[in-house]
């Protein structure tokens, strides 16, 4: 996600961006040459892997959010499945298609008898 751009001269790291912007070079967060741009100018990188792994822990909820706002969105009429880009409308069908056999398994062992 980093973006960094290299002093000229020296050829080491003058600036540091989370934005994509052209001229700019992509590292990792834990690329050695980052971590000692970060760390020279007195920047605790902790503070980044902190923040990093807490995206990482709430990207499930976050991509259920974002689905159940879609989900909303489509039901309201306010936006048409057709609106979206096929590779998100491929996603979303089988992402419905996998919560309704979860929910007819539910249903099929509530509805059987007992054992």
């Amino acid at each position: 996600m980093p973006y960094v751009f290299r002093d000229a001269t020296t050829h080491a790291i003058a600036k540091a961006s989370i934005r994509q912007v052209p001229g700019a070079e992509f590292l990792q967060h834990n690329h050695p040459e980052l971590l000692e741009f970060m760390n020279n100018r007195g920047v605790d990188v902790t503070l980044v892997n902190t923040a990093l792994d807490e995206l990482r822990r709430t990207d499930l909820d976050m991509s259920r959010a974002v689905e159940d706002v879609i989900t909303a969105l489509l039901k309201k009429n306010i936006l048409k499945m057709s609106d979206l880009p096929k590779a998100v409308q491929d996603r979303i069908a089988l992402r419905v298609k996998m919560r309704v056999q979860i929910a007819e398994a539910y249903d099929r062992a509530s509805s059987s008898r007992a054992l």
